[in-house]
């Protein structure tokens, strides 16, 4: 295990901590997805109904936009479900999110979502990780206006990797990981995932995962 790994119990404090997450905007920022959806759903709804109404294609534009509302609130919905507050226990090194509970090593992903804001010159970053079937914790590295984490929080979240067993996922096709960057876009190993966490790379960086 290298330094840089090794975990640092003597820096942590004690008892369950929050950990900052994603805000709203982080999230849809970094997630195609949800831009994805957010633009479809509603003209999908809206074309659909018209032409099975029978009425002007401009009836159907009205109702895409607002539906654009509901959608945008039910993707926020589920977000926040499938990343509940995460909080942190180093004496008992768990992680809880919701009313899960798990080991700190069975932290076995992690995964950088990353947007660039080519006109702003900033880049957003958000860093996933969880155990597998979950519980799953969500932290903005670096936001819109390129502010990253508090120092105090950024020694709690590079705690947690180091305490954690995360690794890029293998398949048997690729059992050495060569292509595990184009299999796995944004998937992270542990090493890596504590080098964004310590140094997050701003637009000017080579962009440590590819972009999707």
């Amino acid at each position: 295990m290298s330094e840089l790994t090794a975990p640092n119990p003597a820096t942590v404090p004690s008892g369950w901590l929050r950990l900052d997450r994603a805000g709203w905007w982080g999230t849809f920022a970094v997630t195609p997805l949800n831009g994805i959806m957010l633009g479809i759903v509603p003209i999908n709804a809206g074309t659909t109904t018209a032409r099975s109404l029978d009425i002007s294609i401009w009836w159907g534009f009205l109702m895409a936009l607002g539906a654009v509302v509901p959608v945008f609130l039910l993707l926020y919905l589920v977000q926040r479900l499938r990343y509940p507050q995460p909080w942190v226990n180093f004496d008992t090194s768990e992680l809880r999110a919701g009313h899960r509970v798990v080991p700190l090593a069975d932290i076995i992903w992690a995964r950088l979502d990353m947007f660039d804001r080519q006109r702003a010159h900033t880049r957003m970053l958000t860093l996933r990780f969880g155990a597998e079937g979950g519980p799953r914790a969500s932290v903005r590295l670096r936001g819109r206006t390129a502010q990253t984490l508090p120092a105090a929080v950024t020694d709690v979240v590079a705690e947690i990797i180091r305490r954690s067993s995360i690794a890029v996922p293998q398949t048997p096709n690729d059992p050495s990981g060569r292509f595990a960057r184009y299999n796995y876009p944004g998937a992270l190993g542990r090493a890596d995932a504590l080098e964004v966490v310590l140094n997050p790379p701003t637009i000017d960086d080579p962009a440590p995962v590819l972009i999707a």
